[in-house]
């Protein structure tokens, strides 16, 4: 009698949590965690959720607020995130922290489409420790018709052709010199690492301990491309600070002959610019060009803690829902808002043969990976410690004796024989 009394008094308080609606409350949910540094973070949203709500309707997602997640640049993945996206750079480092939940073959939907250098760069003996979801590389933009900047195939013939220290300005007056962002000690860091692989070729990259250890000659290249530039531009040391993409609105309304940036930089250019430009990988060195090119990388990973919370193989479906070539396209292609894509790099062959048919951009995206030798950039387990301890170093290094000195303020007053008059 007792034992029936216990099993009624069971069913009855199961059946009092549904009627108060906490059984909903005690529903799987997952947290998702994307790279904030994106044209449109709320596109990627829209989509990603959209597909998802096409696999697991009833399974609710939770995007981290951006300001919670840097992309790993100096925070560690949310303990509750159960998928994230990271830059490529951080992959050994997270991998060796145990934050990265290893993936079969099987469990990659359309292992296949992907361009080589994104999915060999996350493979370790026979798992997948992420899946690619975006590419990005250096590249270099000019006006089609500029054959002396097209035909360069090495960083003094891009100077040759652009020249040093044509402007002084932040903004150039007119078609002259180059602009490019060497303002964040972070981008420092990776654009010598990125140098110096051009120079040596030297993989996995080298990390010098000081700044006596520093590749002398790659930071002569970062001078140099400092000098085709102007110091306020490239710093980016004025006021207010240039907004995200700034320097491809100014060659597209007629100011600067080239820039260097990133493919998604195209999204802040007008229509008719995008239709005569030119873009390829920039030239860091004058190298012959025999070692790989270096292409960085968003990946979206698994969280280790998913298996505590038993939701790693959910995790996983949401890892292979937010790489899906479909998702992908409504994620970074033109949307209800945005007739034209953010024009993100792609990863996989089925998304640039697709918006190509709308954009022939992504037609030469996809021409600068196809058939070339090319490596993901990663930096081994120690990249964050690494980073914290050179990368303003690097910086101060690349801005000392800087080729068109008085470019920028100086740090105090110049003295000179009217002074005490």
């Amino acid at each position: 009698m007792e034992k029936l009394i216990n099993v009624s008094l069971t069913l009855i308080f199961f059946l009092a949590i549904s009627l108060l609606g906490i059984g909903e409350a005690l529903a799987t949910e997952l947290d998702v965690a994307l790279y904030p540094y994106v044209p449109r973070l709320e596109q990627f949203q829209t989509a990603i959720q959209a597909e998802w709500d096409l696999v697991e309707p009833d399974v609710p997602l939770n995007f981290v607020p951006a300001e919670d997640w840097d992309g790993g640049y100096s925070k560690n993945p949310p303990e509750d995130a159960d998928v994230y996206v990271f830059d490529a750079m951080f992959f050994d480092y997270f991998r060796n922290q145990n934050w990265l939940e290893p993936i079969q073959a099987s469990e990659i939907n359309n292992l296949e489409d992907f361009v080589d250098y994104a999915i060999d760069g996350v493979k370790v003996g026979e798992e997948y420790y992420a899946i690619p979801q975006l590419g990005c590389a250096s590249l270099l933009f000019y006006h089609k018709e500029d054959a002396a900047i097209a035909n360069a195939t090495k960083l003094d013939e891009i100077q040759n052709a652009l020249g040093s220290c044509t402007y002084t300005s932040e903004i150039p007056p007119d078609i002259r010199g180059m602009m490019l962002d060497m303002s964040s000690a972070t981008t420092n860091a990776t654009l010598y690492l990125d140098i110096a692989h051009s120079l040596t070729g030297q993989y996995p990259f080298p990390l010098p301990e000081n700044e006596s250890q520093l590749n002398s000659q790659a930071i002569e290249n970062m001078q140099e491309l400092l000098g085709m530039a102007s110091y306020e531009n490239a710093t980016d040391s004025m006021e207010p600070k240039q907004q995200p993409y700034q320097q491809a609105e100014w060659f597209s309304n007629g100011w600067g002959r080239a820039f260097m940036g990133y493919t998604e930089a195209i999204s802040n250019m007008s229509e008719n610019t995008r239709q005569n430009i030119g873009f390829k990988v920039m030239p860091l060195s004058d190298q012959d060009q025999s070692y790989p090119e270096v292409f960085y990388a968003d990946l979206i990973g698994v969280n280790t803690t998913t298996k505590e919370r038993g939701t790693r193989d959910l995790a996983v479906k949401l890892a292979n829902t937010m790489a899906a070539s479909t998702t992908i396209i409504a994620s970074i292609g033109a949307d209800a808002s945005h007739p034209y894509p953010q024009y993100l790099m792609a990863t996989r062959p089925s998304v640039f043969q697709t918006l190509e048919e709308s954009f022939p951009l992504y037609g030469d995206m996809f021409r600068l990976i196809q058939g070339q030798n090319i490596i993901m950039f990663k930096v081994n387990d120690q990249s964050r410690s690494w980073l914290e301890t050179m990368k303003k170093k690097i910086r101060d290094q690349a801005r000392q004796n800087y080729s068109c000195g008085c470019d920028y303020p100086a740090i105090k007053t110049i003295i000179n024989k009217n002074y005490y008059q």
